[in-house]
């Protein structure tokens, strides 16, 4: 007989679950209905952690047209997505509901309970045509959807995870959608009609007039965030309402009183959110502590700014909050303005929870199970009551045998025969009925990230369990209902002592006990945002309201998004950035081109606001009180995958005008720039008997027809003009769209139907290196015997098979009108 666990809790170190789709009770909300194992294996001693579980190598693609899976079962299109009725954009929904709606669809999602990566309105074509982050318009190979699906990054499950139940892409899928994206035009603008702009001297006069609205105690403490941007930008009037509730939920996760932080707007258009200090309970140190880490504070030329300035007692009293969403709610200022602790233990004393003595005196409740959403190892959850209300600590593990086990080793943890986890999350209540996350090693030491070879949130773009924001994403209506499958399994198994099962019979309750403490602090939590004027089941395209704002910041920009940045309509944004140098045309052409990653026009902002506006730079660098944070851990950035950049020298040009182009890219390559004209013909203009050598190194650009080139890329039509760049990673072959490229013989090769030959070439390069990663181990190294490992371990792709590691080459393009 295998000797268990009795009740020792000496050296007790608690920690928490690592959560991605739940969090502890997350977890716990999934494993409602999994049946646990009829019976239980003797336990092994402890081995080491086991890395995720990954998938088996794909066969080599023959042909860019695979043959097709068996469809799964169809999932009902939702009442409020409209299905297309024109013939061009019916087969790309129908493209798009068959390859990417059971992850990307908010009411069709299959195997998730939330979209992948915040993106849940993939059938909704108005929508993503709308959003130049995924759809440049007219322009198929210069659209981020476009580009991942055929890059093999999309469909995520068919060739990360090798699920061959799923169809393959097809050529003529892709055909359908390249047709229906050359047939949009600019639809960003249309939530824009009859809106008025919204200029910074408005938000500064209506901050006055609210300054003295308010009783004199109360004016000092007054501090704004402002929406304007995403409403110049034209957010849609449903997106506002979910920036709105997403910045006041997340300002009452940093409440430090009992009471709540109320929705409260201040203009005609609903885009400033005001707040005191005081209801808080934060310090002008706390403020500025936000202050010096906001890369747009800038003061507007705008006479009543000293005026509001000078009455707040602050340098800036208002920030952005879209910016705020996105850096508040994650590590590390999530940590310095919630007052975390460094450790778990600091954590329990700072609430008052003695997680021993609970334990010991039955106080503490349990539920354990097989599985969860995050990982397919058994999980434990545990409730404490604070003064506060609760505090809801869980236990993960790297594998579910031998002391990982909780229905061999249900005690502890701690103890000769308690269980030993990996590590964790713990959810409490704040004094005004909102929650705080806090995560965990099994030393204790807090931690920003969860290891993704344990868990993962694949809501995040680097699937990382992130403090905070997976938390908010998770939870979204506050704690979910736990199934505890322990207790039935113990007390039914006579191998345990009579004390033990009496232990665990106390720790572990029936299960309408559990759901009865569940339920409680579920409604505290509801009755909560209900007093702060939010609707708990708020989304946006089936996002939780704070990872909607975050995501819309982290999203990459268009010249819109960027000029409503800088407090500028579109045409005002390229008139004032033309007269502001060299480097400012530069970021201004790239944005009326297509898209710019957030992270690159983040560091470039302050740059330019003085030579583009009549604003001035203020220097947060030394502000009383403020705390130094570093910056945000998850940056959105094109630094880790494969990407090209190319640019035109103008946005319009005359007939037989001679264009300069100038390419970027990523990871060092072999280059082809081709000309593609109305016909579908492409003409190779890079390489050439002039410049030959196409390979090119990482972060250089590649001039293409500027001062002192041998050769002029001359514009000799009227109409739209189509330049496609693409790069290959250690592939110095002149083949580009099945035809071979000899510059010294055939220099300006033309190539007829070339956006279908190229399509057919990245799709058999992409197959080729989508098998190649799969034989990837989690540091990106080559194991043969790796893809046998991981198909008996389940069947996932290693986290450390990231797109970088598995891409060999990238495309882009960009338009050109001629006149």
């Amino acid at each position: 007989m295998i000797h268990r666990n009795s009740m020792r809790i000496a050296g007790l170190m608690v920690a928490a679950s690592l959560l991605t789709g739940s969090g502890p009770l997350a977890a716990a909300a999934v494993a409602d209905g999994a049946k646990p194992a009829a019976s239980v294996p003797a336990a092994a001693d402890p081995a080491p952690a086991a890395p995720a579980a990954q998938a088996p190598a794909a066969p080599a693609a023959a042909t860019p047209e695979p043959v097709q899976a068996a469809a799964p079962a169809a999932v009902a299109v939702p009442a409020d997505v409209k299905v297309p009725g024109d013939p061009i954009a019916k087969a790309a929904f129908d493209v798009l509901e068959k390859h990417c709606s059971r992850c990307h669809q908010a009411g069709m999602l299959t195997a998730r309970e939330k979209p992948a990566k915040n993106f849940g309105n993939i059938m909704k074509l108005d929508e993503i045509a709308a959003d130049p982050h995924l759809i440049q318009a007219g322009n198929p190979e210069g659209s981020k959807l476009f580009q991942q699906i055929i890059n093999k990054e999309m469909p995520y499950d068919v060739n990360y995870e090798f699920d061959t139940t799923k169809p393959e892409v097809t050529a003529a899928d892709i055909d359908a959608l390249r047709t229906w994206i050359k047939s949009t035009g600019d639809q960003e603008a249309a939530a824009c009609s009859g809106r008025k702009f919204v200029t910074a001297g408005d938000i500064v006069g209506d901050i006055a007039a609210d300054l003295q609205k308010q009783p004199d105690h109360r004016v000092r403490g007054m501090r704004y965030f402002t929406l304007t941007n995403l409403y110049n930008a034209c957010a849609t009037d449903e997106a506002m309402k979910v920036y709105r509730q997403g910045l006041v939920k997340l300002l009452n996760g940093f409440d430090r009183r009992s009471d709540v932080i109320r929705l409260t707007t201040i203009d005609p258009e609903e885009t400033i959110v005001a707040v005191n200090l005081d209801d808080l309970g934060w310090s002008e140190g706390d403020w500025n502590t936000v202050l010096a880490a906001y890369p747009y504070a800038t003061k507007p030329d705008v006479k009543a700014f000293d005026f509001v300035a000078q009455q707040t007692g602050t340098v800036l009293p208002y920030v952005r909050a879209d910016w705020f969403g996105f850096t508040a709610s994650q590590p590390p200022l999530y940590d310095t303005l919630l007052q975390l602790p460094a450790d778990y233990p600091g954590l329990a004393d700072k609430l008052g929870v003695d997680i021993a003595s609970d334990i010991a005196k039955f106080v503490a409740q349990r539920a354990g199970f097989q599985k969860s959403g995050v990982s397919q190892n058994n999980r434990l959850i545990e409730r404490h009551p604070i003064a506060t209300g609760y505090f809801w600590t869980s236990y993960d593990f790297s594998e579910s045998k031998g002391f990982q086990s909780l229905f061999l080793h249900p005690l502890g943890p701690g103890g000769d025969n308690g269980f030993r986890h990996a590590g964790g999350e713990t959810i409490f209540s704040l004094p005004n009925g909102f929650q705080a996350y806090y995560l965990n090693k099994s030393d204790g030491t807090r931690l920003d990230k969860g290891p993704t070879q344990i868990v993962r949130d694949p809501s995040r773009r680097d699937l990382a369990v992130t403090n905070g924001i997976s938390c908010m994403g998770c939870h979204d209506q506050g704690l979910r209902k736990a199934k505890d499958e322990v207790r039935k399994a113990v007390l039914a198994d006579h191998s345990f002592s009579k004390d033990d099962r009496e232990t665990v019979a106390a720790l572990y309750p029936e299960n309408d006990r559990m759901d009865a403490l569940i339920g409680e602090d579920f409604d505290r939590f509801n009755a909560a945002m209900k007093r702060a004027g939010l609707d708990p089941t708020l989304k946006l395209a089936g996002v939780e309201m704070t990872n909607a704002l975050f995501k819309r910041y982290e999203d990459d920009l268009s010249l819109r998004r960027a000029a409503a940045e800088y407090g500028f309509q579109p045409d005002a944004f390229k008139e004032h950035f033309i007269e502001a140098g060299p480097e400012a045309i530069a970021l201004m052409r790239r944005l009326d081109q297509g898209i710019v990653p957030r992270d690159q026009f983040e560091a470039l902002f302050i740059k330019f606001v003085e030579g583009a506006t009549e604003d001035r730079v203020i220097d947060v660098s030394s502000l009383e009180g403020a705390q130094k944070v570093a910056e945000p851990i998850f940056k959105p950035s094109s630094g880790g995958s494969f990407d090209l950049q190319l640019t035109a020298d103008k946005s319009v040009y005359r007939q037989n005008d001679a264009a300069v182009l100038q390419v970027v890219s990523t990871r060092d390559c072999n280059l082809f720039v081709v000309n593609v004209d109305k016909s579908g013909t492409g003409t190779v203009i890079f390489p050439n008997k002039f410049q030959a050598d196409n390979a090119v190194k990482a972060g250089q650009a590649v001039v293409l027809g500027g001062p002192g080139s041998k050769f002029k890329f001359r514009l000799a039509d009227i109409g739209q003009e189509k330049v496609v760049a693409v790069c290959r990673v250690n592939n110095a072959t002149r083949e580009i769209a099945g035809t071979e490229i000899d510059p010294q013989h055939r220099s300006f090769a033309e190539i007829p139907n070339f956006d279908r030959g190229l399509t057919r070439q990245i799709i058999v390069e992409s197959n080729e290196a989508r098998d190649e990663a799969s034989s990837l181990d989690a540091d990106g190294r080559k194991d043969a015997q790796f893809a046998k490992i991981a198909g008996a371990a389940g069947g996932k792709v290693a986290s450390g098979a990231p797109d970088a590691a598995r891409r060999s080459v990238a495309s882009t393009a960009i338009v050109i009108p001629v006149q």
